[in-house]
This record gives C-alpha cells, structure tokens and sequence, in this order.
C-alpha cells in the first residue's frame, strides 16, 4: 500500500506529478486517484479541498476532443430531427451529489469524456414531475393516476413514450466549475446517534458544483406524428428547469436555470475547413541510428498531444514545432532542462496533424577510456 494513495504500491509509483497533470479526465482522476489527504474527514484537515482546488486549477479537459464530442452529438441530435433550446445556469448546479464515492459526494460527469452532463432520463424525470404537479389538466399524485395524454408522453411499464430526452450537453463542451461547501452542524448526531447539540463542532464538506455555464437541451418525436407532444414537453420542461430546478439542493437555490434561445430544429454546426495538403519540410531524410541535434523545448498539451508517448520535446534547427517536432521515448529524457541542447538517435519518422514528427532514443554518452585502458 502506498503512503499516498489507497492503492497497491507499483500503481501509485506511476501517479506522478506530470501524469496526474496530462490526465484529461477529471472524472477518473475523482473516481479513481483521490490522494490520502483527500479522503481525510477530521475536522482539522483540508486536504480534499486543497485537492479540489488543484483539479481545478490544472483544467484537467480535453478542450478540443469535448468541443469535438459536442459537434458529433449535435448532428446527432439534427438526425432525429429534434427540437431544442439553450439555458444557463442561474447559478450554481451538481447533478448526481449524493452518488456513491468515496468522497462522499459526486458529481454526474461523462465517463469517458470528464465533461458535466444532465442525463436525459433526469430530465424526463423533471418534466413529469412539473406536469403531474403543476399544470392542473394533468395533476395526478401516483404515476398510475397519470392521464393519457401524460401516459402517451412519457410512456408506461408497457409502452415508450411519445418524445425522447437527450442528454443535455454544455455547449461546445465549455465548462466552469465552483468549489462549495456543506456544513454539517450536528455531525455526532449523524455519525454517533446522539441527540443535537449546540456544542458539536460544525465539519464542512467540500464538494464541487458546476457554474456559469449554458447548456444545450434536445427533445425529438419518437414518431413524425409526435410533434405536438416534443412542442408541449419542451415548454414544461423549460418551465421545470425555472421553476424546480435540477439535480441536489434545489431548496438552496441550486439547479435552476435561464432559459436564452428556443428554435424549432437543430441546426447543422459548419463543417470544418478541408486540411491543407501535407508537404514535408525541406530537411534531408534520416536513417536509422543517425544522430540529430535538437534543442530541448518546454512540454505543453498541443505537443503532448502529437506524441503522448515522448518524455522530453526538441525543437529541430530553426523549424517551428508545428512544422518539425523531435520526440524522445525514453524515461531517461524525462528531467531535460528546456534550453539545453541533445543528441539523439532517429528511431522512425511519422506524420501527425500535419507535423512531422522524428521519434528518437537519447543517444548513448561514450565512456572515456583510461590511462592504463
């Protein structure tokens, strides 16, 4: 077991700094790396909220691979010709907050992506209970009391309903989040079942939120028929969101949501612009073993992303690293010093987003031989 983390020790030796700040997934990283510190629960300790606040400092998102996932849902959604509108949040939201983690609470984001989402049946969920509890042609206290018109909407045990919720999806994949606290004044009473009392010491509970931030809603008609009932959900759904919010502590003002723009189909995103043709650089070919001189260059997420597997970055002569990018395999290349210049040896040369890049190895210092060699 590791003096750092609940894990077995050969796991935690590869939690490094570095790859723990180039991990893009901020949902693994809460569900599957919380540090000892972070699982803390003393009163006196801050070590969940400090870690907190460094998660969200380090931006562990993917920018361009969650505008991308944004994009393919998008069009999507413009397949099943759904309707749909924007809403930004009012002012902060956290969605899933009493899910099972070992952090005691959660927030709802996209397993595979880290981005923050609403999930569709959530949503579904919201506009039943607005309908059945707010519009007085359709109130019922028991799902079975439900009338037809509800029935045939949002379906039954039997039969689907008539319109079917996306998952609503932040625009363009652009999060912000805020970190928040609950206070837990009695926490004895919770903890140990004695009575509330003034005298327990309240113990704060960080937990993060999501903020300033719209997102898109989509409703679709299972069937051509099902227009008027996709018009007619969206409306009390826009008005759920107003009104009840979504998610945990909606009593305390989270959830709640402005409602920006409502058009009635979603619109194809602009298709992205042809690539430029690739043309190598005018640099002579390499073969393998050659030995290339390069210049030892700060590792940054666009070069990172080019060659994940490099340990240390060159820039080759006077070619941007756009254009020419060296980048070393190995362990050893791990603490070069930007500046500094490196001899390597040419293992292959590869073309990625129109970068050529050279995968090379440190080249081998020579030993010197002694006098009496």
């Amino acid at each position: 077991m590791s003096d750092q983390y609940y894990l077995p020790l050969q796991t935690a030796q590869l939690l490094t700094p570095d790859r723990l700040q180039r991990c893009k997934n901020l949902g693994l990283l809460l569900d599957k790396y919380p540090p000892q510190t972070a699982l803390d629960t003393s009163q006196k300790s801050n070590g969940k909220s400090s870690w907190l606040k460094t998660l969200m400092r380090d931006n562990h998102l993917d920018t361009q691979l969650v505008e991308n996932v944004y994009q393919r849902w998008q069009r999507t959604i413009m397949a099943m010709q759904a309707q749909h509108f924007t809403a930004t949040t009012a002012w902060r939201m956290v969605v899933g907050l009493g899910g099972e983690t070992v952090l005691e609470t959660d927030l709802t984001l996209h397993h595979l992506y880290g981005i923050p989402f609403i999930p569709g049946s959530a949503l579904k969920g919201l506009t039943r209970a607005y309908v059945t509890g707010e519009v007085e042609a359709h109130k019922s206290e028991k799902i079975e009391e439900d009338d037809p018109i509800v029935q045939r909407i949002f379906g039954t045990q039997k039969d689907a309903g008539s319109v079917i919720f996306f998952d609503a999806m932040p625009i363009n994949g652009k999060v912000h989040f805020d970190l928040d606290i609950m206070n837990v004044h009695y926490p004895k009473y919770y903890r140990e079942k004695l009575p509330p009392a003034n005298d327990q010491d309240p113990n704060p509970v960080t937990f993060l939120t999501v903020a300033r931030t719209t997102f898109l809603f989509a409703l679709a008609p299972r069937r051509p028929q099902d227009t008027k009932d996709t018009e007619d959900a969206m409306k009390w759904l826009q008005d759920a969101l107003r009104d009840y919010g979504v998610g945990g502590k909606t009593s305390a003002g989270y959830g709640y949501f402005t409602i920006l723009q409502q058009q009635e189909a979603i619109s194809a995103p602009p298709e992205p612009e042809a690539p430029m043709p690739y043309v190598r650089p005018n640099m002579p070919p390499f073969v393998a073993h050659q030995s290339i001189a390069g210049t030892v260059v700060a590792a940054t997420d666009e070069l990172r992303r080019k060659a994940p597997e490099a340990k240390a970055f060159l820039r080759y002569r006077e070619f941007s690293t756009k254009d020419v990018l060296i980048a070393v395999e190995a362990e050893e290349a791990t603490n070069w010093t930007a500046g500094n210049t490196k001899n390597c040896l040419f293992v292959r040369e590869e073309v990625r987003e129109g970068c050529t890049v050279l995968l090379c190895q440190p080249a081998v210092a020579k030993k010197k031989k002694g006098k009496n060699a």
